[in-house]
């Protein structure tokens, strides 16, 4: 199974963007995501066409899993 890191993000213009993390270490707890999700949004480490990060929205770890055809 493959998992994947996704942070929603309250943009400036009130729209939302999302950041999606392939691989997340195993047991990532939601603690750690908003420390690092407030992190970006004080540096202003993402900027979507003039808009700024406001407040992360939602988090969420999406598993996806694959199966090879014959």
């Amino acid at each position: 199974m493959k998992a994947t890191l996704v942070m929603s993000f309250r943009m400036s213009n009130g729209k939302n963007t999302t950041v999606s993390i392939t691989s997340p270490k195993d047991g990532l707890t939601g603690a750690e995501v908003n420390e690092v999700a407030a992190e970006m949004v004080a540096k202003d480490a993402l900027i979507v066409n003039e808009n700024h990060l406001e407040a992360l929205d939602k988090a969420y770890i999406r598993t996806v899993e694959e199966t090879l055809l014959p």
